[in-house]
């Protein structure tokens, strides 16, 4: 880290004099030296400045000390805010790029009291839940090594016991073998050895009988001759009939000994490249991280209905005269857009209530509006989807549906779309599709989603419906209730009904079981049709179908 001797004096240093500095001026973005701070603290244009030490100035991040004062297209000083475009801009931006916003503000009411503000409390919450989210994947990918490296030495493990059964199963094959192998060649070796035995003494018989013969022939009578010949020629029919018998009990066949193997071990071989497949398997189930709806759980919530007590903080008053509105929606900075289903338009008003402009005119008849992400918005337009781009002013990119769309909301990065007769369509951002959800009704209206529900309006029956994401009912609501409309839900869970019939705004238990009005005709409601939460400001608008009015509640 620097330290003060490494800091000069900026005033000094432009007289040519070197002064160790002291302190920083974060909107001059000067260093000063002891005297040089007085001068700066008694001028009439510095003295309300904000002077820091340089241990302070050490402290800040490297960000911060790159964040300038002044616009770095006019080098000039930043005095307003443009809550359309969500910027700090100088005099000449006003000419360049904001000619045509409303609801400029001055700088200073904006970032005065910024970090006693509850918006600097909600970022500080979502970075601490986006720093537990990394260290909770931290620990998953170390986790998920540990486990991936004990998998492996279990594979190995059962890779070996496999090779060590295989070889003490073919060990115990092969001693079997063998056996039987001895066991064949010695019975069929004893056959042999006694045939040849036989064999060896018959030759030796007929040996003796040939050399009988000859001496029979040469020394004897005839009649000795003649009873000689009839005796050896009845032994020689004798052994003829052996030598018969052994060629019918095939003993004068060859015996070979041979070994037929009851699997084909080559052929395995070649066909089984390896001893198995490794392959990695992923789960079906993402990590569960927090959100920043979870965080909001933390913070005191309502714990039962009747502790609903909304404010009226802001009216709207239409800018035309013949007009039906639609859709609402609240935007991040707090701008709310109105949609005109009879003049076919989409209408952006400032947070202090006041109508900025015309954002764009449809072809067809609009029905419904949700916010998507940065400057975009979702618009359902007869048979189709619209994404709309707010600063353009233009439709950037479409989705043709089969059947007339109305209802159309988002919740975690998915766009939900009513679709007659009987399904919502699921998309992601890009509008591309990626599932439908069946339920039951032909004229639901309007559709929010919280969590796993789904919840729907049907007009038609004067009922309010819960689903779960496969299409099965939860729970239904139907008392008191006539012509329900718009229809979101709160941080809560609790569920916010336009009643278009009865004149009110009525809000509904998570579990569907009770409902109370919050809103009546006393206090304004006159046929609402529109509605639309923001659960991070915790507001609600609503908009009266006909009579130009709208209000924004803090709920």
């Amino acid at each position: 880290m620097a330290t003060s001797a490494n800091y000069f004096c900026s005033l000094c240093q432009e007289d040519n004099e070197t002064s160790t500095a002291v302190t920083w001026c974060a909107e001059c973005e000067v260093f000063l030296c002891p005297e040089c701070q007085k001068h700066h603290g008694r001028s009439k244009m510095s003295k309300h400045h904000q002077v820091m030490s340089l241990h302070d100035y050490h402290n800040l991040p490297e960000f911060i000390l790159k964040i300038k004062n002044n616009c770095e297209n006019h080098n000039l000083r930043y005095e307003l805010f443009c809550s359309f475009h969500d910027a700090a801009c100088c005099i000449k931006c006003l000419k360049d790029q904001h000619g045509d916003c409303k609801g400029l503000v001055p700088l200073a009411e904006v970032v005065g009291n910024i970090k006693s503000s509850a918006f600097v409390s909600q970022v500080e919450n979502d970075l601490i839940i986006l720093l537990e989210n990394f260290k909770t994947i931290k620990i998953f990918f170390s986790e998920n090594l540990n486990a991936l490296q004990k998998q492996k030495a279990e594979a190995i493990s059962s890779v070996q016991n496999m090779r060590q059964s295989i070889n003490e199963y073919l060990d115990k094959l092969e001693k079997c073998l063998l056996i039987d192998i001895e066991s064949e060649f010695t019975k069929t070796r004893d056959i042999i050895q006694n045939l040849k035995s036989e064999i060896e003494s018959k030759t030796n018989q007929i040996g003796q009988k040939h050399r009988d013969f000859s001496q029979m022939v040469e020394f004897s009578t005839d009649l000795q001759t003649y009873f000689g010949i009839h005796e050896i020629e009845k032994i020689r029919k004798e052994e003829d009939s052996y030598i018969d018998n052994l060629k019918s009990a095939d003993n004068l066949r060859e015996k070979r000994l041979e070994v037929d193997v009851s699997f084909d071990i080559e052929s395995i071989i070649k066909q089984s490249k390896t001893l198995g497949k490794v392959t990695i398997c992923i789960s079906p189930d993402d990590l569960q991280l927090k959100t920043k709806e979870e965080q909001q759980v933390q913070l005191p919530q309502l714990t039962v209905l009747g502790q609903i007590e909304p404010t009226i903080k802001q009216s709207f008053e239409m800018p035309k005269q013949s007009l039906r509105i639609t859709g609402c929606e609240i935007l991040p900075n707090g701008n709310v857009m109105f949609l005109d289903k009879l003049q076919k338009c989409l209408l952006l008003f400032n947070i202090a209530g006041e109508f900025q402009r015309e954002i764009i005119t449809f072809e067809n008849k609009p029905s419904d509006v949700c916010y998507v992400r940065q400057n975009e918005v979702a618009v359902t337009v007869y048979k189709k989807v619209c994404m709309v781009d707010a600063e353009k002013n233009k439709i950037v990119k479409e989705k043709n549906i089969e059947a007339d769309c109305y209802g159309i909301c988002t919740y975690e990065q998915t766009v939900y779309v009513r679709v007659l007769p009987n399904r919502v369509l699921v998309l992601d951002f890009e509008l591309d599709f990626q599932y439908q959800i069946q339920i039951f009704g032909e004229t639901l209206t309007r559709i929010a989603v919280f969590g796993d529900k789904l919840f729907c309006t049907d007009c038609g029956k004067n009922t309010i419906f819960c689903y779960n994401k496969a299409g099965e009912m939860v729970w239904s609501y139907n008392h008191g209730i006539i012509s329900p409309m718009g229809i979101d839900v709160d941080r809560n869970g609790f569920v916010y009904v336009a009643c278009k019939g009865t004149n009110k705004i009525i809000a509904l238990s998570q579990d569907g079981t009770k409902s109370r009005d919050i809103m009546s005709e006393d206090s304004g409601v006159n046929k609402p049709f529109a509605l639309n939460i923001d659960r991070k400001m915790s507001v609600l608008v609503f908009s009266n179908e006909r009579d130009k009015s709208a209000f924004l509640l803090s709920i």
